[in-house]
């Protein structure tokens, strides 16, 4: 089994090294490491940092981004056939070909049906170079509608289970943006394993997901996944983007996936990985009054009904 000890003495360690974090190679100080949380009843131990690739840079430069993340101990990674039409998945194929045991693979589907589902998955596959994912989403369930449908006996859940049992992926879960009372429903109507919400000390302001779907998550023992932990900073002079990363990790989610658009974001996160300490609720509360005035529906346009 390949230690991260091991990472930091392969090719990957002086990237590490130039971008600051690596601590010591002489063995007699331990190296810093990514806190993890266990993602449910999943069981996986997973880095609180995980990567998303909604947005992601020339080929090139995400697969090194890509190597640089799991070199310093981030082991997920969020995808979806939707993000820059495949190009996401295909660049982590790049990745997966050669490390897919160093992590926890996560995609999504945006058919409705069961034929449409499973067929995405498959294709998915073929762009990651691998031959299972370890959690399959349905994604953007954002109205009651999209849920009546997605679980009907002929919706996409219906095609993901088959996905499931025929071993290309390991676990189904669902993601929603705008409204967490469909959220809520979801989980009280199917056995999802997993969410993927919107958590931010903007959101707290708008149809929180942390008032209520993620509490009955973790006490349904699903995993829960953060998102768009940083989103409406880039219109406000870039904010302290620490703090509002600490925020959404101080919640009670397992994991948090955050975006890059460049090599030196996954840089900057992972050290705010490293160093993170939870903030107390005092803190939480002035952060989040910091955003009062500029969190609503045109900043945060996820969140529009």
């Amino acid at each position: 089994m390949i230690t991260r000890r091991d990472l930091f003495r392969a090719a990957g360690a002086a990237g590490l090294a130039a971008a600051g974090l690596a601590s010591s190679q002489d063995g007699d100080t331990p190296e810093p490491s990514i806190p993890r949380r266990k993602l449910g009843r999943m069981g996986f131990e997973a880095s609180i940092y995980a990567l998303g690739t909604a947005e992601i840079p020339a080929d090139l430069e995400a697969v090194r981004a890509f190597d640089l993340a799991l070199d310093g101990g981030v082991n997920y990674i969020d995808t979806a056939p939707s993000y820059q039409r495949s190009r996401s998945e295909r660049a982590i194929g790049q990745v997966a070909k050669r490390r897919r045991g160093d992590f926890f693979l996560a995609t999504k589907t945006l058919q409705r049906g069961a034929e449409g589902a499973l067929r995405e998955v498959r294709e998915s596959l073929a762009r990651l170079q691998t031959d299972h994912v370890d959690l399959i989403q349905v994604h953007a369930v954002n109205d009651e509608r999209t849920l009546r449908s997605v679980l009907d006996p002929n919706g996409a859940v219906k095609g993901l289970e088959k996905a499931r049992d025929e071993g290309l992926a390991r676990h189904i879960g669902i993601t929603g943006h705008t409204r967490p009372e469909v959220i809520a429903k979801a989980l009280d109507e199917y056995p999802f394993e997993s969410i993927l919400v919107p958590v931010s000390a903007a959101d707290r302001h708008l149809h929180d997901f942390a008032d209520e779907v993620v509490p009955k998550a973790v006490e349904k023992g699903i995993s829960v996944a953060g998102m768009k932990s940083l989103k409406g900073l880039e219109i406000h002079g870039g904010g302290d983007v620490e703090a509002f990363v600490r925020y959404a990790l101080s919640l009670p989610i397992s994991v948090l996936t955050i975006g890059f658009r460049r090599i030196e974001d996954v840089e900057q996160d992972l050290r705010i990985a490293l160093r993170f300490r939870p903030m107390d609720e005092g803190e939480m509360a002035a952060l989040a009054d910091t955003t009062r005035g500029w969190a609503d529906a045109d900043v945060l346009w996820w969140k529009r009904r």
